[in-house]
């Protein structure tokens, strides 16, 4: 006979309260599914229930939250949160509500969610506290491709430990994180073609047409003639988030760009000869960005130290 585990025992001890549950949320979202729901419940949602409770956790408290979780997301919560959730048994029980919910938003807003668990995973050891692998997971998100979040992982980074910084962003050094959005541990220093960023609105992409970038209030933004977006970009990736009309910045001083696709900051020069004829270019710090006719896609070109 198959021994009953902390989550088989919580099921148990509360399945009226869970049946009534499920049947209010299928009153609501007809489209879920018993016989799936059941199937998540044993293959993702026991496993968390159990590592939580191996590391003290109080199952029933675990499996009330992970039970609500999985209706909230209409029995579709995010891919590869059943087995993050295991891996992090001593998070869970400490906060068996905040953990779970944390880590479902990050995978839903995620691209690479894979890359992101893995870090997750490796890092989960080094956190003394739930509070650090919250902050860990803030600096990871923005490690593994949202852009947007720069500005607050900067700042939540300057209390994460040294040896879980490393493990994420491959240097504990915060204030050259900061001051340079290229910046890459042991790179050399030069002019460097750092991204391109971009993409038609037909194929998936932002632009409709290809777009006009320029600053505004030291920010990047991009317009396509209908639309503007603000622009973020960094070494770790890249978001839009649609705005509205906003002030050009006057041209500042730096990193220029000729009619030919020279780049030129001080006596450095780099051809880049895809930006020739350019039909716009700014600058903001280290970074000129420039777009042409050609292609949907910003091209960034940074001097890194």
């Amino acid at each position: 006979m198959e021994e009953l585990t902390p989550f088989h025992t919580a099921l148990a001890k509360n399945r009226d309260r869970y049946n009534a549950r499920f049947r209010l949320a299928r009153h609501r979202a007809k489209h879920l599914d018993a016989n799936a729901f059941l199937a998540y419940l044993k293959e993702s949602v026991g496993p968390a229930v159990d590592a939580a409770a191996a590391a003290g956790g109080d199952p029933v408290a675990v499996t009330d939250s992970l039970f609500d979780l999985v209706l909230d997301t209409n029995g579709r919560p995010p891919a590869g949160l059943g087995p993050l959730l295991a891996h992090l048994g001593r998070f869970v029980a400490d906060a068996p509500h905040r953990v779970p919910t944390a880590m479902a938003n990050a995978l839903h807003h995620l691209d690479d969610t894979a890359g992101w668990a893995s870090t997750m995973v490796a890092v989960a050891p080094l956190a003394p506290t739930t509070e650090t692998l919250l902050d860990a997971g803030a600096v990871a998100a923005w490690r593994h491709g949202l852009a947007a979040l720069r500005t607050s992982a900067l700042a939540v980074a300057r209390r994460v430990p040294p040896e879980i910084l490393t493990a994420i962003l491959d240097t504990s050094d915060v204030d050259s994180l900061a001051a340079d959005p290229w910046f890459t541990p042991g790179a050399a220093s030069g002019l460097k073609v750092v991204g391109r960023f971009g993409r038609f609105r037909g194929f998936g992409g932002t632009f409709r047409k290809p777009p006009m970038v320029f600053t505004s209030g030291g920010q990047w933004h991009a317009t396509d003639g209908n639309d503007v977006w603000r622009v973020y970009a960094d070494r770790f990736g890249t978001g839009f988030r649609r705005t509205g009309q906003v002030p050009m910045d006057e041209p500042g001083n730096g990193l220029t760009l000729d009619r030919t696709g020279t780049i030129r900051l001080g006596r450095a020069t780099m051809d880049v000869p895809e930006l020739a004829g350019a039909t716009s270019w700014a600058t903001s710090g280290n970074t000129l960005a420039a777009t042409t006719p050609w292609t949907h896609a910003i091209t960034f070109v940074a001097w890194t130290s």
